[in-house]
């Protein structure tokens, strides 16, 4: 046991010391393929939102769903750099949804990220967000997390953790059950979270968030916590 952990503690710095320099700039293609280590599970990624779905949308125009989609790309490369099966709602300004007899676009879209989910039995599911307030003041990424899959907590309180102990210091926030207005939250079957990375009526916060440097920061503390969450399964 005592190994095992001594293993786990030891393959986390590696990926810190690997990709911490990704955070800034990419590492060269021979770099990442010399140091891919087998993981053997896939991790679904959701960009928030996409095509005529907007999400939040700040005051200077910014919507949510180009932010989403930049850090679940760059924590897609991160994931990638480790070997795992890296699975994407969306790699570019669309929705999901399609001609599945659902009554709405928004319906139809939601149901076909579920039914992603519903493909792989070995699955986690981190769905990226960001938030809104009609207070200017509140600012922080909070974490939401399934109160039907098994793990979905202990996956939250990694990836939170991850975020305020490396990037939010300052965030006082908790993790807390998804509602059951959260449609993928209640119908998850796998391991699943919902990032809100911030809030775009925070000045202060959309100025970071809109930069491709903080973005990449954001998805690194993800992927750590992932990694936590993923080696404290294993001992």
């Amino acid at each position: 046991m005592k190994r095992l952990k001594i293993i786990s503690v030891f393959l986390f710095c590696v990926a810190v010391c690997l990709t911490f320099g990704y955070v800034f700039s990419k590492e060269p293609e021979w770099v990442a393929a010399s140091t891919r280590i087998d993981c053997g599970r896939t991790i679904i990624i959701d960009a928030g939102h996409g095509g005529y779905d907007g999400g939040a949308v700040a005051e200077d125009g910014t919507p949510e769903k180009d932010i989403n989609l930049c850090i679940a790309k760059d924590l897609k490369a991160f994931l990638e750099l480790f070997n795992y099966n890296v699975v994407m709602t969306r790699e570019s300004d669309k929705s999901t949804e399609s001609d599945n007899g659902k009554n709405s676009w928004k319906t139809s879209d939601l149901y076909n990220r579920l039914q992603l989910m519903n493909k792989y039995d070995d699955a986690i599911y981190v769905s990226i967000h960001l938030n809104k307030f009609t207070s200017t003041n509140v600012s922080g990424a909070q974490t939401f997390y399934s109160q039907k899959s098994e793990n979905s907590e202990q996956l939250a309180l990694s990836i939170h953790g991850k975020i305020i102990s490396m990037l939010q210091p300052e965030n006082t926030r908790e993790i807390k059950k998804g509602t059951n207005s959260i449609y993928l939250l209640r119908n998850a079957t796998c391991p699943a979270v919902i990032v809100e990375c911030g809030f775009l009526s925070n000045r202060e916060e959309l100025e970071k968030l809109k930069t491709e440097k903080y973005q990449r920061m954001m998805a690194f503390c993800i992927f750590c916590g992932i990694m936590d969450y993923n080696n404290a399964l294993r001992l």
